[in-house]
């Protein structure tokens, strides 16, 4: 969805590289609640604020190695498993 001219609200962007957000926009942000995934099929399920990670989240890479925990402006806070 879009409000003037911006993405607003839910929705899918693919990225020109292979990426691909999947979730809320404000203002043509990423915020609330999303999924992003890499080329490399690796995945971040959690929140956003202003397009970066940032709240609790999951990253799971495809080795089945998983970072569970808080993020704060894109930088991981929790241990890593």
């Amino acid at each position: 969805m879009y409000r003037n001219s911006k993405k607003h609200g839910y929705g899918i962007y693919w990225f020109a590289n292979g990426q691909i957000y999947d979730g809320e926009w404000i203002d043509d942000k990423g915020n609330g609640q999303a999924i992003y995934i890499w080329p490399d099929k690796t995945q971040y399920r959690g929140m956003f604020k202003d397009n970066l990670k940032h709240g609790y989240g999951i990253l799971a890479f495809p080795d089945g190695r998983t970072w569970k925990g808080f993020w704060e402006n894109d930088k991981y806070k929790g241990e890593i498993q």
